[in-house]
């Protein structure tokens, strides 16, 4: 079985690279994880692959913005990423995480109006040279509250899996594992899986020692530096003050006519 190395991710890229915001098209893959996960978003599922044999599957909630990789886009990316971090070990089902640290509240399943990073968070690197921002935009594997929207898009860009589920997948994946992101189902994939003719898809060491652990947020608001934010709030400042003293002086003509 020949494997396939990042340096020759470039071979499968014509498929992975794929900029369709729609589901439907169940492409097959060119190169195929034998050990590690693949995540088909045709069907909404994550499946977990030993030796090219599936050990675990799961219901997962991929974007409902579509694919897509661009910045800010809030879509999920295709192709060939890897663990590059796991966070909340031990902590509670239902804990908040912000910034991929628990902030000690825990909410319930479906709690209402809320949506937040929940149980774990398992963190993501793009290893493909389109998909290299994963890391930055903070793409997830991780738990949500909203599990009614499970098997359906409805996320921001991350994969979302019921509570249960994520536990359970947090202890069967590890820091280099590969992980693909296919335009397929995942009968296509175990297709795929079962053809010998496929590439199998490695990390190499190399790259798992220089995987980031935590990686600079995305921000599409424009930043301002402090002088900036200064001026500014300085005008606004003046402003109300000049609209409050236009009021006063109103006040005190009304009062005059009065008189």
């Amino acid at each position: 079985m020949r494997s396939l190395s990042i340096a020759a991710l470039a071979v499968c890229a014509l498929v992975t690279s794929c900029s369709s915001t729609r589901y439907g098209q169940d492409i097959p893959p060119r190169a195929v994880v034998r050990d590690g996960v693949a995540i088909t978003l045709c069907d909404q599922k994550l499946t977990v692959f030993r030796s090219g044999r599936k050990v675990k599957d799961y219901p997962i909630s991929s974007s409902k913005f579509g694919i897509g990789a661009t910045n800010g886009s809030r879509r999920t990316p295709l192709g060939i990423h890897a663990v590059s971090d796991k966070k909340g070990e031990g902590q509670p089902k239902g804990m908040v995480f912000k910034g991929c640290s628990p902030t000690g509240e825990v909410v319930g399943v479906d709690a209402r109006g809320r949506d937040p990073i929940v149980t774990r968070v398992i963190q993501l690197a793009g290893l493909e040279s389109f998909n290299r921002n994963s890391h930055g935009r903070r793409i997830y594997i991780h738990g949500t509250p909203e599990e009614r929207n499970i098997g359906r898009p409805a996320s921001y860009g991350c994969i979302r899996m019921k509570s249960d589920d994520i536990v359970d997948l947090y202890r069967r994946v590890h820091r280099g594992m590969p992980v693909a992101i296919e335009s397929c189902t995942q009968a296509t994939y175990m297709k795929a899986e079962a053809d010998a003719t496929k590439r199998s898809i490695e990390v190499p060491s190399a790259i798992v020692a220089n995987l980031p652990k935590d990686g600079p947020r995305y921000h599409s608001r424009k930043r301002y530096s402090r002088s900036r934010y200064a001026r500014r709030s300085r005008l606004a400042r003046s402003k109300r003050y000049s609209r409050s003293k236009k009021s006063s002086r109103r006040l005190a003509v009304r009062k005059k006519r009065r008189r």
